[in-house]
């Protein structure tokens, strides 16, 4: 009986998730990114670009009953996207030495409710090679203001561009490196925005990053 119970909690929560779907404004920019490759991943879209090796857009929603939830704290393992084509890939080991961290673009933190959701964004396909103090600091903190913001509202949609100069520099296995990062959070009454370079900055406070709006 105890087993059966189980069995059939477990199936209202599975049927009870609904794969995450952008609003209309987000969609465009997975149309106008000229994106090789659109990964549904359930959880969140990511619009990939096999000339970068990386991504270019992702999209998802933070819930705040998702944040009180039982949190995973153990980190998942890197694993390879086998969604994506074997020469377009980027693997775990092309980051050692690099001088750059794997850096998450759909936050691992917004992610931890369940295994299957934390899985997924530790796919290296959602992983951009990132300034250390950047990814540690500024870029964390932004994370974070996402994840408050969802408690606030019940929930918020987060849209982050990457953005490459035209000639990027690169790290083993070609995979390009991004020039800055833009993180859009939404709802239907609020919009925030913020853009970080992708390298070692001397100001940590994020309102210093945060820019208008108007342009998103």
């Amino acid at each position: 009986m105890k087993f059966l119970t189980f069995l059939l909690l477990f199936s209202l929560n599975v049927f009870a998730l609904e794969a995450y779907k952008p609003n209309k404004n987000f969609s465009s920019y997975f149309n106008a990114f000229n994106c090789s490759q659109v990964l549904n991943k359930f959880f969140y879209i990511n619009c990939y670009d096999y000339s970068l090796k990386g991504t270019k857009a992702v999209a998802y929603k933070v819930e705040s009953s998702n944040l009180k939830s039982k949190q995973i704290k153990k980190r998942a393992r890197f694993e390879d996207d086998t969604n994506i084509p074997k020469k377009y890939r980027t693997t775990w080991s092309d980051y050692k030495h690099s001088g750059y961290t794997r850096g998450h673009t759909a936050s691992n933190a917004s992610f931890r409710f369940s295994k299957a959701a934390q899985n997924s964004v530790f796919l290296m396909s959602n992983i951009t090679p990132q300034n250390e103090q950047i990814n540690a600091k500024v870029w964390n903190e932004i994370e974070q203001r996402e994840r408050k913001l969802a408690l606030k509202f019940q929930s918020v949609e987060v849209l982050n561009l990457i953005l490459y100069d035209k000639n990027p520099r690169r790290i083993k296995n070609n995979i390009a490196i991004p020039s800055f990062y833009i993180k859009i959070i939404q709802t239907p009454q609020f919009k925030e925005c913020y853009q970080v370079p992708n390298h070692e900055v001397d100001d940590e406070k994020i309102t210093n990053y945060k820019i208008s709006c108007e342009q998103f």
